[in-house]
């Protein structure tokens, strides 16, 4: 009986946002695109939270529609029975027009709920577009000092350095909290709800501008909503070629196809001592040393044409300096898919 209830609520809902004066409209049955999982929104826009992840072939009721987010040049987006939203585009092709054969869901339902707050970036950091390092596709690379505004956090990434808190940033990508200066506040952001696996969909998604959207602070939880119009106008993800592959160094090109991006990392000292200078050269300041077995975190590497004997390769640490490849014991590139520090520029 669960499901039929479940249903019959999610039309009261419907009905009620409507109006009691308007008949409201059979719901319609549909399934997802072969080949997609999607998330299911609690507000019609990409940077909402999530209600609920729909994996393939996962066959949904459609309640009503409203507008939200502009994908592919579509604004209409569809609530389900879970009460919660999808982008038409991510559904196998429907042969009439949702917005003749459902009901309009009501202009409460274009409102926008979003939670922000501020952070800093404080190492290297990629920007994904789900919460893991080995498999989810790099949206930006981020490089000491950027300042981001994030609107939610999950528990449930992928650990770095025993962390798995990661937070969703305006950008609509996941960086792990450890990579900022101060962690993420969990008092003032939701919860991002469940998320599965993503691959990046390179079509237009884009924002158009709205009129007097207001923000309403919460000052209790510190918490800010935002009641906008009918079109979000935080910009999103925009369709863009995939970036031309950084070339890699050859042990790491060799290895690259068995290997997972794991970072930050921390590998151990195998001299008696591991100078870290101020840039990729062994002629440059140092800055610090290691002893030998002493642990050290590692944020990206350097790629030089130095003809100097153990020069070519470089890595760059957490104390924002660089030591040699052949003063540790592991190679990066013997055991990971580890970034370029060109990537973070």
């Amino acid at each position: 009986m669960a499901p039929y209830i479940s249903l019959a609520t999610s039309l009261l809902v419907g009905l009620l946002t409507v109006g009691a004066d308007a008949a409201f409209k059979p719901p319609i049955n549909n399934t997802l695109e072969p080949g997609v999982e999607t998330e299911c929104k609690t507000c019609p826009y990409s940077l909402c939270t999530n209600k609920a992840f729909y994996e393939y072939d996962t066959q949904v009721t459609l309640v009503c529609w409203t507008r939200g987010t502009v994908i592919d040049g579509d604004a209409t987006w569809l609530r389900t029975s879970d009460n919660c939203y999808v982008t038409q585009y991510d559904l196998v092709e429907y042969s009439g027009e949702y917005e003749t054969d459902l009901s309009y869901c009501g202009k409460a339902s274009e409102e926008k709920h979003l939670t922000y707050d501020e952070a800093t970036v404080k190492y290297d950091s990629e920007c994904n577009i789900c919460p893991d390092n080995a498999s989810c596709e790099t949206i930006k690379y981020q490089k000491p000092g950027t300042d981001l505004t994030v609107t939610c956090w999950t528990d449930d990434g992928e650990a770095v350095i025993d962390d798995t808190t990661w937070v969703k940033t305006t950008d609509n990508c996941y960086v792990n909290q450890i990579h900022l200066e101060e962690p993420a506040d969990k008092d003032i952001l939701d919860n991002c709800g469940p998320i599965g696996f993503l691959q990046v969909n390179y079509t237009d998604t884009q924002a158009a501008p709205v009129e007097a959207d207001e923000l309403i602070q919460k000052p209790a939880s510190g918490q800010t909503k935002i009641k906008g119009a009918s079109w979000s106008h935080v910009q999103q993800r925009a369709a863009s070629p995939e970036p031309e592959p950084v070339p890699l160094p050859a042990p790491l090109a060799e290895a690259s196809a068995e290997l997972h991006k794991r970072y930050l990392i921390n590998i151990t000292v195998g001299e008696d001592y591991a100078f870290c200078h101020q840039k990729p050269v062994g002629t440059s300041k140092v800055m610090k040393k290691y002893e030998f077995g002493t642990g050290v975190w590692m944020q990206c590497y350097e790629s030089t044409d130095s003809t100097v004997a153990n020069e070519s390769y470089w890595y760059k640490t957490t104390d924002f300096c660089y030591v040699r490849e052949v003063d540790f014991f592991e190679s990066l590139f013997d055991q990971y898919r580890f970034p370029a520090c060109s990537l973070f520029e």
